[in-house]
């Protein structure tokens, strides 16, 4: 079975923790994440807008709704951009995972979360705080993280080291 996620998901789901919108929702984010976390190789068809866990929210993606089209659409290009998937392809979610916890350190981590109603909470702060492990990342601005966006991060793939 192939699960439909759009790329800041995969931010969501390694913390997530039971709490959301209303019981229906809750009980699909159960079901999924559970069934990812004793599957890891489960196919994961990368979508752009609703997806597999979006089906069943009450959210309208518009207005004063906790997940705006405009700012998840943008958090998606980020993610998307940040750990090189593309839309409409089929990966191993541990794939996906290995490739978020290469890069995704805990101020990164805040940098592209810290609008989110659930990284408001205190929810899913300690997500990514590994210790002793640093990004992948090649910064060409200014040498800082900052805010992230496509112009200032190059995803670079983890490469086989000569023996």
């Amino acid at each position: 079975m192939t699960i439909g996620l759009r790329p800041h998901h995969f931010l969501c789901l390694p913390g997530y923790k039971g709490n959301n919108y209303n019981q229906t929702q809750v009980t699909v984010w159960d079901r999924i994440s559970k069934r990812l976390h004793e599957n890891p190789d489960t196919d994961i068809l990368i979508l752009s807008g609703k997806d597999d866990l979006c089906k069943k929210c009450p959210n309208d993606g518009k207005g004063t709704a906790v997940c705006r089209d405009n700012s998840v659409n943008e958090l998606d290009k980020k993610v998307q951009f940040l750990i090189g998937i593309e839309t409409g392809k089929k990966y191993k979610f541990s794939e996906i995972m290995r490739r978020m916890n290469w890069v995704m350190t805990p101020e990164v981590h805040e940098n592209l979360c810290s609008g989110c109603a659930w990284w408001q909470k205190g929810l899913c702060h300690d997500t990514f705080d590994h210790e002793n492990k640093a990004p992948f990342l090649s910064v060409t601005s200014n040498g800082k993280i900052g805010n992230i966006n496509s112009s200032t991060l190059t995803y670079a793939p983890q490469t086989k080291i000569a023996a």
